[in-house]
This record gives structure tokens, sequence and C-alpha cells, in this order.
């Protein structure tokens, strides 16, 4: 499954998909797949992992589709570690595992996040040069999307870690056709001075490696909370507390201008403003973007919001499908390397 397709030089990629153990009823994620199915390219494969009972009589709807039917689930009130003790024929054990022997290439689940990182940790080998994985999602600005990490990984970090996150950050971003991605370091403020010690060694280390000549991303400095929006770089890099509370905090204020444009009578408004609350309903709506990436470890994960709709599923598909396509493994070995 791994090499190039003779005839149209596509990679092909088989993705696993968890239907199992997140807060989203596992029948609304097999039919919107189900759907989803009758237009996947021949390219991809899916295996989607499911109880007996929820697969019943349904039969996959093309010969690039299979069920792969488990007898365990791990839920969200699990104790992560006791779960991928006890729990080996769950299907996000059995996932893991899947993609640790490459029968898979990408594994996509919405369940316990605290289970599916230590399993990942358990069956994957680490990434040179990574000491710590980290979670890495996508944040939609004024202009662009931008890639940002840690989101929740790391609770505790060091300078090495962020220069790590920063290089993991590149490689995403340039899976996405961004060429020279520019980086910016959250912080309290844009002075090189600003932060903690930790903060200011990342600084003029991603500041003294954007100088290289051989340099494949341009670092813009620290950058406040309040400005990232304005959309003016690719990658945000920060600590798993850190980023994990801006990104929640983003995320109800998007809920919150989301509730207010619902409420608003649209029949009231111009054909103009009509189209610009659709568009920001559809920018801000995150349950419907692609899940997180779990970045460092040699495999690819994608960990999507245990309440995402199952819309996340599919972008979150289309989204692995990328990363395998785009060698996404390979890129982060080239940036890490040359840290």
């Amino acid at each position: 499954m791994r090499g190039k397709s003779k005839n149209t030089g596509i990679v092909p990629c088989h993705i696993g998909v968890d239907l199992l153990g997140s807060d989203i009823p596992p029948n609304e994620l097999l039919q919107e797949m189900l759907l989803f199915c009758k237009e996947l390219s021949t390219s991809v494969t899916l295996t989607l992992f499911g109880t007996a009972a929820l697969f019943g009589k349904t039969r996959p709807p093309t010969v690039n589709v299979f069920f792969h039917v488990v007898k365990e689930v791990i839920t969200m009130d699990d104790a992560p570690l006791t779960a991928i003790r006890r729990k080996k024929d769950s299907s996000l054990c059995i996932g893991m595992r899947l993609l640790k022997e490459g029968y898979l290439q990408a594994f996509i689940s919405a369940g316990n996040t605290g289970a599916l990182m230590g399993c990942a940790r358990l069956q994957l080998p680490a990434l040179h040069h990574v000491e710590r994985p980290a979670l890495l999602t996508l944040l939609p600005t004024r202009h662009k999307e931008i890639a940002v990490l840690d989101v929740g990984a790391n609770t505790s970090y060091k300078a090495k870690h962020l220069i790590q996150f920063a290089a993991m950050g590149v490689a995403y971003q340039r899976s996405r056709d961004v060429k020279i991605p520019i980086v910016g370091l959250l912080n309290i403020g844009s002075e090189a001075k600003k932060g903690t010690p930790e903060l200011q060694k990342v600084y003029n280390q991603l500041l003294a490696g954007s100088k290289k000549s051989s340099s494949s991303y341009a670092f813009v400095g620290n950058i406040e909370g309040r400005d990232v929006f304005h959309g003016e770089i690719d990658v945000l890099v920060t600590d798993g507390f850190t980023g994990n509370v801006f990104l929640k905090t983003a995320e109800g204020i998007a809920a919150v201008i989301l509730d207010e444009l619902e409420s608003s009578p649209l029949e009231e408004c111009s054909p103009h403003m009509k189209g610009i609350l659709a568009e920001l309903r559809l920018r801000l709506h995150y349950a419907e973007y692609p899940g997180a990436l779990l970045c460092g470890v040699d495999g690819i994960v994608i960990k999507c919001h245990g309440n995402s709709s199952p819309q996340s599923f599919v972008h979150s598909v289309t989204t692995a499908k990328r990363l395998v396509q785009h060698a996404f493994l390979e890129q982060v070995r080239k940036e890490l390397k040359n840290k």
C-alpha cells in the first residue's frame, strides 16, 4: 500500500476510522461515512471499526471499504492506561496496532484522548529528535488557517520541545503547499525579552534558525493572543497548557458569535450580508474542522473532538489522505534533522 500507483503516480493510502468511544452516536458516524464512501477516490481504502451490533446487516458500499468488527470499546470514562492494558480488543487498540504493522497509513478516532495518546506512544516509535509528541490543530483566522501546536499533549515543557513543535508545524504547513511557512511564538508581548526564560530561549533559537540560508521557514517573533486571528502567520508555537486554554477560549468565543448569528433573521438581511453570515457560520463551526494531529510519532494519528460532527470525520479522512500522499512524516524527519 505504500508505493505509488503505476498508472496515476498517486500514493494509495489505507485509513482506519474508529466509530466508537466518542460522544457521537456510532450509527450516525457510520451513516455519514457510508455516504462519504460513495465519493471515495480509488486511491483510498477505508477500514471502519465498530461492533457487530453497529454494522448489523449493513455491507460495505464499495470494494475499497472494509468493516472491522471489534469486541470491546474504550469509553470516555475509562482510565486511559488501565483501558489500553485491559481492552486490547478495543477499536482504539486494534487500530493503533494495525497502524504500527503498516496495514494502515493513518488512524482517526474521537475516543478517549488519554487512551489514544497513551496507546500511540506505546505502539508507535517516536520520530528521531522528538522527545514529546504534540497535538496540532488548524485554526481559522481572517485570511487563512493556521497550525497551532501544542494544544494539549504537554502541560510542561523545555525550550527544545517547542523548537521541535515548530519543526513539526512547518512540515505540516509545507504538506499543505505553503512553501515558506511563517512561524510565530505565542507570548504575553511582542518584545524579544517577554515571557519566561524558556520562551526567550525559543525566541532566540527560532530567530537564529530562520536566518540560515537553508531555512525552510520565516520567524516573525512573539505573537500576542489577540493578534493571532489577523492571519499573518502559518504556524503558532506554544506549550500544551497555554495552547489548550487559548484554543478552548477561541472556540467558546466562536460559539457565542455563532449563537448570535443563528438568532438573527436572515430574511431581514441584504443578499450581500446573507453571504457573509453564511461564510462565517461555515468558518467558525470548529466541530466540523478536522481533528488534531498527534505529531512526533511514526504514524499519522488524528484525534477528533469528542463532540465533533460526523462531518469532522470526513474532513479528517481528507486530511489524512493529504498527509500520506504528501509524505508528511518524511517532511517532519527532514525538518527535525535540520534543527
